[in-house]
């Protein structure tokens, strides 16, 4: 780890080195792209070498394509993280093939299908959804942090949790008020302070970002499929709970945040909550 922060040549948020694990590093498809994609392409240009992880594997497999165009470093590996074996295997196959574990981003997350009226769902699909949104976040933080702590050094790894303002406010029709995307969103936060608090003598960092109104290819679908807005509909109901009024956040700028909670620059932060919401829960 470099200390060096007071040198003028100092070039900022390298992860040169650095193999860093993104869980969700595809995306749906459609227009647009989704924050596990960007936070690949820019930590890979930032240096480290990064391992893209998707259920759907065409997916990580195009995101490590457009990596690899741009010279960066990158593989691909297929997982399911409903299923504790799956999140094994993703870290035990970094570890046999790359040998460590710096940097693991968890950036999953789906809507199962619900009734607008009632708010309720199939237990199936309620079971699911915790399975990916919750579950799936407790087995990758515990088997990212059981690497890290192999690393040897001051500072072992640093693992960034995808969270969203839907675990602490409350909005239907923004994917927001919907069970269990936002009690999983809830139990992430409480996975970040738990994994912090179990880790820090080992020098792994946890930390949550949690994201507002961001223009996402999965904020997008989800606003249209699950409350029949259009995309125009969609893009004004995010407007109007963002305080600051130059639209909605982009992907690169959640990645740019991940890059530096990723980084030597953030090594004296942990357990921390970061909203990155356009001031949506200023006022709640």
């Amino acid at each position: 780890m470099s200390l060096d922060f007071h040198r003028r040549d100092r070039k900022a948020l390298d992860l040169s080195g650095k193999v860093i694990v993104v869980v969700g590093g595809g995306q749906q498809s459609g227009p647009g792209m989704g924050n596990g994609r960007a936070i690949c392409i820019l930590a890979a240009r930032h240096g480290a070498e990064v391992i893209a992880v998707d259920r759907n594997l065409p997916a990580a497999d195009e995101t490590v394509e457009m990596i690899t165009a741009e010279g960066g470093s990158a593989y691909a590996i297929e997982a399911d993280v409903s299923r504790e074996a799956d999140c094994q295997r993703i870290f035990d196959t970094t570890m046999n093939t790359r040998g460590r574990v710096d940097g693991m981003v968890y950036s999953v997350a789906i809507n199962p299908p619900f009734d607008r009226e009632s708010n309720a769902m199939t237990v199936e699909n309620f079971d699911h959804g915790i399975n990916v949104n919750m579950l799936g976040c407790y087995h990758c933080n515990l088997f990212a942090s059981q690497c890290m702590e192999k690393n040897g050094e001051d500072t072992n790894g640093s693992i960034v949790n995808i969270s969203s303002i839907a675990s602490v406010t409350h909005q239907l029709g923004l994917n927001i008020g919907i069970m269990p995307y936002a009690l999983g969103k809830c139990g992430l936060n409480y996975i970040t302070e738990l994994t912090a608090a179990q880790y820090a003598p080992a020098g792994v960092r946890v930390n949550t970002l949690m994201l507002g109104p961001i223009d996402s290819v999965i904020g997008n679908q989800d606003s249209q499929k699950l409350f029949g807005y259009t995309p125009g509909e969609v893009e004004d109901a995010y407007h109007d709970v963002v305080k600051l009024k130059m639209g909605r956040g982009s992907v690169w700028e959640s990645a740019y945040a991940a890059v530096y909670l990723l980084a030597d620059e953030s090594r004296f932060m942990t357990g921390q909550q970061i909203r990155l919401d356009g001031g949506a829960t200023l006022m709640r």
